[in-house]
């Protein structure tokens, strides 16, 4: 769990990473993925937009939602067969210092893998790092991602 990695100190904290798991869910043909961030960060990153967007509570729960989902979109990328896909964006809670986010990519048949890739708050933090977790039929490969390393490409089948 992330909260292991937190140090907290008044400015924020040491630490900059997140950790993604991602399920193969074969049955369904999906991926479900569960996306976990530090709130302070999201907040910063959010912020570009509206200098008083607040987060836990949201002092705009829909923009933000918004905001939030047209930056994954343009930093949490998968590539099947060439050609990059839409996710959709199931959701988001608190869960203490942690923004949880939901999202379910459609797997197409033929695929036998995938590209990740991972730039989210590369461009505010240069330590930035993610944890990645790929799980499928009862086995988990787990991967880092950071600024030199951004991309990986996973085989499912």
């Amino acid at each position: 769990m992330i909260t292991a990695f937190v140090m907290p100190e008044k400015k924020g904290h040491k630490f900059y990473i997140s950790t993604t798991t991602i399920e193969y869910k074969e049955e369904f043909g999906t991926l479900q993925i569960t996306s976990q961030l530090f709130i302070d960060d999201i907040e910063a990153l959010l912020r570009k937009y509206e200098a008083e967007l607040r987060l836990a509570p949201d002092s705009d729960a829909q923009r933000i939602d918004k905001l939030f989902e047209l930056e994954l979109k343009r930093y949490f990328r998968i590539k099947f067969d060439q050609e990059w896909v839409d996710f959709t964006f199931l959701g988001r809670e608190y869960k203490n210092e942690i923004l949880q986010c939901y999202l379910e990519v459609q797997v197409p048949e033929t695929s036998q893998s995938l590209i990740l890739q991972n730039r989210m708050l590369f461009e505010l933090f240069e330590e930035q790092q993610h944890i990645i977790h790929f799980k499928n039929k009862g086995s988990r490969k787990s991967f880092l991602l950071h600024g030199a390393a951004d991309t990986k490409t996973i085989a499912f089948h």
